[in-house]
């Protein structure tokens, strides 16, 4: 019935107004081709996209008797609109004849775009093979529909895989990364028969082919478990495979996992570092006493990152030294990844603590993270991510936007103080006065190798090759003029800010001689509180770092700058109050306070704004990231 009031409804319709358009029924095969080919007249490039309309119908071609063979038929329609759309039905039948499958590898030489899913739709280890030898061939890997049939090939595509990571066939510099890509979204039983074949072929292979199968090996996560043993006799027998062999130990998640990295962080603290161990959950247990340690680190993203690390890798016995961190006087993020972590431990010994810092601390969003954290403990549930877990660096990193979706401030209570103007030199005021100032520095980029025709003065330019993809470190001199300065007895200090690319703090002396003191974006420079300070720091894509830097002249005349206090995100104005503090507001937040002697509050505020607007390109990026991780990972 339904069929034969959608013909009614063409017959209906005066020829001049047919539009390239189809039902979303169609009643059978040959009712649904010849709708098909209806869509295909339209101009469009039916290679690349599919309209709703266009999935619909498919969608109901599927379901009639008789469509795989029809659809593989208009595989060789000299119309390509109408083999692509036949390749796009076939992409997502369920099973599919092996009797097709010439048709099939005819179809992929002629390029049909959504065809490459329809090979791992063949339960044949011939189709398997197939979608792996043109996965490693195509363009856009691992991201494409080659990488999605290998996907669908399962356990089938197992012994091609292993067999191309051999390089028994031609190897080129991406074929493991492009494996190992596609073979870490398989299924555990598809990563778990690839273990023993990809490390025997460690075993024999030279350094070079074996530290690229290691690479492999590492995305199989729990799946390769089995091979522990044998990898740590690798270690034993091979030393030069010693980073690559742990690599891979981590990747499977095996009981190792927390000694490495606590040799890692012992011989060299990083914040990445901590990421990568805190991604590992309870496997890196081991190294929770080095990265307790870390709480006390001298560079705050590394205690900052130390205290995250913890709460993820459920290192109870660092409870107490958590609770120390829950009020400290120079990073708020600090304070808040404590509450956090104390929250994931379920540590009931902090209640106390916890309960002081919900009521009182100075940052709202502190006192909501210690209240949250009481609520996991009362309730011993454990917290949810808020990322796909392919996401982890967003869930790790969320202490860069701990402000949240707040109103910004439009006007605060807290009124400015005019500095002198003989002292204090702006952009927008003073630009000849500025450009006076200028000094050299180091604009560094990426990209493409620059042809000799690039204005680029040669002699300066370093290039580091960092990707097989030519991709290389640009390095270029130029004269910055400074967008603020300030007064000192002896000369200038001066601030430059280029965002993405980079900024710098410098003094200029009275006697010509000029020092770099820190290399990041200067939003403003004071004389507060008996010291010299500088509000600094970058948002940008979805990172948000900002400081309040102390600037001391030491005995021999040279200057340094220390952190101070650290900001909850990227300063976007700051001033001197009347009242002899200093205001500085943050990047898609609120106003901070900041006393002489580093005591913080949160600023006043009399009119404010929703920041969803200012902040909807952030969400839409993290959101974009979070669904193509779900997609990859359900395809």
């Amino acid at each position: 019935m339904r069929w034969t009031i959608g013909c009614l409804v063409l017959l209906l319709v005066p020829a001049h107004a047919v539009e390239p358009q189809a039902s979303a029924a169609c009643g059978s095969v040959d009712a649904c081709v010849q709708q098909l080919r209806l869509l295909a007249k339209q101009d469009r490039d039916f290679g690349s996209s599919m309209a709703p309309a266009e999935s619909r119908l498919l969608k109901a071609m599927r379901r009639q008797p008789g469509a795989t063979g029809a659809l593989v038929q208009l595989l060789e329609d000299p119309d390509e609109n109408v083999a692509n759309l036949a390749a796009a039905g076939l992409r997502d039948v369920k099973v599919i004849d092996p009797v097709y499958f010439p048709q099939i590898v005819r179809g992929l030489d002629r390029g049909l775009g959504w065809l490459a899913p329809a090979l791992g739709r063949i339960d044949t280890s011939e189709a398997a093979d197939e979608a792996v030898a043109r996965l490693l061939v195509s363009e856009d890997a691992p991201a494409n529909q080659e990488a999605y049939a290998v996907r669908l090939s399962g356990r089938r595509a197992v012994p091609a895989i292993v067999a191309h990571a051999a390089c028994r066939r031609s190897c080129d510099e991406k074929t493991h990364w492009i494996l190992g890509a596609v073979l870490a979204d398989m299924d555990p039983e598809a990563r778990r028969d690839a273990a023993s074949g990809l490390l025997d072929i460690a075993v024999v292979a030279a350094d070079p082919l074996a530290r690229k199968v290691l690479g492999m090996i590492d995305g199989l996560g729990e799946a390769g478990a089995v091979l522990e043993p044998g990898l740590a006799e690798l270690a034993q027998q091979r030393p030069s495979l010693q980073p690559h062999v742990d690599m891979a130990l981590v990747g499977i998640r095996s009981s190792r996992t927390g000694a490495i990295f606590a040799r890692r962080l012992q011989d060299q603290p990083h914040v990445l570092t901590l990421r990568d161990l805190a991604e590992t959950g309870s496997a890196g247990f081991a190294a929770g006493d080095v990265v307790t340690g870390l709480l006390d680190h001298g560079d705050a993203e590394i205690r900052v990152a130390a205290a995250r690390a913890l709460g993820f890798i459920g290192y109870a016995p660092a409870a107490a030294a958590l609770a120390g961190k829950l009020d400290d006087p120079v990073d708020v993020r600090l304070s808040w990844a404590a509450a956090e972590s104390l929250g994931r431990l379920r540590a009931s010994s902090a209640m106390p603590a916890l309960e002081r810092i919900a009521a009182s601390h100075w940052y709202t969003p502190v006192r909501e993270a210690a209240g949250s954290a009481l609520r996991h403990i009362r309730e011993g549930t454990a917290y949810r991510l808020k990322f796909h877990e392919k996401n982890f660096p967003l869930e790790f990193f969320a202490y860069q936007h701990i402000q949240g979706e707040r109103a910004a401030c439009l006007k605060y209570a807290e009124r400015e103080q005019r500095e002198p103007a003989d002292r204090k030199l702006y952009a927008r005021t003073a630009q000849a006065a500025l450009s006076r100032l200028s000094y050299a520095t180091t604009v560094v980029s990426f990209g493409p190798a620059e042809s000799p025709g690039d204005n680029v003065d040669q002699k300066d330019v370093g290039v580091i090759r960092v990707t097989p993809d030519n991709m290389v470190e640009h390095r270029r001199t130029v004269s910055q003029t400074p967008s603020v300065a300030l007064r000192t007895e002896q000369g200038w200090l001066v601030g430059g800010d280029r965002g993405e690319w980079g900024g710098e703090l410098v003094f200029i002396g009275d006697d010509g001689r000029r020092q770099t003191l820190l290399e990041q974006n200067v939003e403003d420079i004071y004389a507060f509180g008996g010291r010299y300070v500088a509000t600094v720091g970058l948002a940008h894509m979805l990172s948000s770092d900002g400081e309040v830097v102390e600037i001391s002249l030491l005995p021999d005349g040279a200057w340094r700058a220390d952190t101070w206090r650290v900001l909850p995100g990227a300063p976007s104005m700051s001033y001197l109050t009347r009242q002899g503090e200093l205001l500085v507001a943050t990047v898609g937040g609120t106003g901070l306070v900041v006393s002489p002697d580093g005591r913080m509050r949160e600023a006043v505020c009399t009119r404010t704004y929703d920041t969803s607007r200012a902040d909807r390109a952030t969400r839409e990026a993290q959101a974009a990231a979070d669904e193509a991780a779900r997609e990859g990972a359900s395809e």
